[in-house]
């Protein structure tokens, strides 16, 4: 099963983290709830915005948005079917949802399910959108993890990924 970086590498695309407020490009945001941190995204290099829960015996619940520029167009449909190697490589990868489809109009994929690191079980929850903006294609990556035996995220926040063009 190919995975996305490896699908970007095979047709020679690069992608290029895109910050905020970047000219031309999408702008992609969630709704946070309050009890949530916003996170310097200095401490994760490429990322367009980062939100956790207080953290909790060493883990805190939380949010990860991406937004990357491909260098060329790709097929869409090939890219998104890789979007479910990535999650299924992990350890004691079992898999509660998979789709294809639009989102807000965009090509999408998105993946739930549980793994494992080492004492802990983490659910999680990813959306892939492809967006094109102009001569650019644009590809986002919202992610949401949890322990699997905590409250969970609140399907609301999962679902409030909004892409504006």
């Amino acid at each position: 099963m190919t995975t996305i970086a490896e699908y970007l590498v095979g047709g020679d695309v690069q992608i290029t983290p895109v910050a905020v407020g970047e000219a031309g490009a999408p702008e992609i945001s969630i709704s946070v709830p309050e009890d949530w941190l916003t996170v310097d995204t200095a401490m994760f290099p490429g990322a367009y915005g980062v939100w956790t829960l207080p953290p909790e015996d060493g883990w805190a619940d939380n949010a990860v948005l991406l937004l990357g520029r491909l260098s060329k167009p790709v097929n869409a449909a090939e890219l998104l079917e890789c979007s479910f190697s990535d999650a299924r490589q992990l350890p004691q990868w079992q898999e509660t949802g998979a789709e294809i489809g639009d989102y807000q109009g965009y090509p999408s994929a998105s993946v739930s399910g549980t793994y494992a690191v080492e004492a802990l079980t983490l659910w999680v929850h990813t959306r892939y959108v492809l967006v094109a903006v102009g001569t650019y294609e644009y590809l986002v990556q919202s992610t949401f993890t949890a322990r699997a035996d905590g409250p969970g995220i609140d399907p609301a926040t999962i679902d409030s990924l909004k892409v504006t063009v």
